[in-house]
């Protein structure tokens, strides 16, 4: 770390009273320091926004991953990221048809994605 740096960091912990003895830390941990009060500063005071959008499964029950790579871009470009996502059971689609006393049916369920998109409100 350059001396002149490290001075600089050292000066700034005496100075702010933080409890922490600024002699005693190594450069490793001058640097993990920096890093966390950097991560800790980027989040405080940030509103954040949320969108929420859903991708139907296809008629086979599999997903659609053609959906779910467009959905994906059009919020990547607008600056959201994926927050969170779950497998949401939207109801059951049932068919049936009864010929000369026969019957028959099919019975599916629906699926879908929810997906839930974060971003910072500047």
């Amino acid at each position: 770390m350059n001396a002149e740096l490290k001075k600089e960091i050292m000066a700034v912990l005496a100075d702010k009273q933080t409890g922490i003895d600024p002699t005693t830390l190594s450069d490793e941990d001058l640097r993990t320091y920096i890093t966390l009060m950097s991560l800790k500063n980027e989040h405080k005071n940030h509103k954040m926004e949320y969108a929420v959008e859903t991708v139907r499964d296809r008629d086979n029950g599999g997903a659609d991953e053609s959906a779910l790579a467009d959905v994906l871009a059009m919020y990547g470009e607008k600056g959201w990221r994926l927050k969170f996502c779950f497998t949401d059971e939207v109801g059951v689609e049932s068919h049936s048809a009864t010929v000369a006393g026969y019957t028959t049916g099919t019975n599916a369920t629906i699926n879908e994605i929810v997906l839930i998109f974060e971003r910072r409100v500047e």
